[in-house]
């Protein structure tokens, strides 16, 4: 069945509005940077929804595709505390070979920055879990109006340097907990485990580039990264297929 949704948008953006609850914050009272992912997560795919092409628009075509995350940037000023109304604002911004970008901006009560965040989508099929082309009504969706968040210049992906020892390291499982609606580990949970080498991280630039089922064994990696921050890297010790590589600051 053909995909069939045209736009011919000049400023396909929204925002939407969140209060940040207990269970998101950290010891210090503040939201958590896997939960502001979460968030941005969750934005993403209600706008998706209301532009008509989600998980839930491919469904209904016929198709047996998802979105999945292919590449997240995220550079917080500030985190919100618990119970702090924010606000994000998203819009698409275009196909960049097989995915396609979109960006947001987080904002407190009063309007005012507190932080911004740029990501790549895939198209994946649920039956062969190859990737599959991004239909043209995203392209036609995206906004040319709003500047990228980051400027035109896109930073380079991280890379973890395999001839540097690693400077913090653990193994570990991944649970049918980790697991979410697309059948794999959700693109947080590798945030949440690889921030047990950076705690204090605010920023943070992950590549995801291979799939994790429960059960999988797996070893987190920290090093020392040129410039300041860290280098990541989450990879299967029994063959080194990595899952992501990420840096954070």
């Amino acid at each position: 069945m053909g995909r069939g949704i045209i736009y011919g948008m000049s400023d396909t953006h929204e925002t939407y509005s969140w209060n940040v609850r207990s269970y998101e914050c950290g010891a210090d009272g503040l939201a958590t940077l896997p939960s502001i992912c979460n968030y941005l997560q969750e934005t993403a795919s209600m706008h998706a929804e209301s532009l008509s092409f989600s998980r839930t628009d491919f469904e209904h075509a016929g198709m047996h595709e998802t979105w999945v995350l292919a590449r997240l940037k995220v550079e917080m000023t500030r985190f919100p505390a618990w119970n702090e109304q924010f606000s994000i604002l998203t819009y698409p911004r275009g196909i960049k070979r097989v995915s396609a970008c979109r960006d947001f901006v987080v904002s407190d009560a009063k309007s005012e920055e507190i932080g911004k965040a740029t990501s790549e989508w895939a198209i994946i099929d649920l039956k062969t879990r190859s990737l599959v082309s991004v239909p043209s009504s995203v392209a036609a969706a995206a906004n040319d109006v709003r500047p990228p968040v980051f400027g035109e210049t896109h930073s380079p992906r991280p890379k973890f340097g395999r001839d540097v020892p690693p400077a913090a390291s653990f193994d570990f499982r991944a649970l049918k907990s980790d697991i979410d609606l697309n059948g794999h580990v959700n693109n947080v949970r590798y945030i949440a485990w690889l921030l047990e080498n950076a705690p204090a991280a605010h920023s943070l630039d992950i590549v995801f580039r291979s799939e994790t089922t429960a059960g999988e064994e797996l070893r987190a990696e920290a090093a020392p990264a040129d410039g300041g921050g860290l280098v990541h890297r989450i990879y299967s010790p029994s063959d080194g297929r990595e899952r992501i590589v990420a840096a954070t600051f």
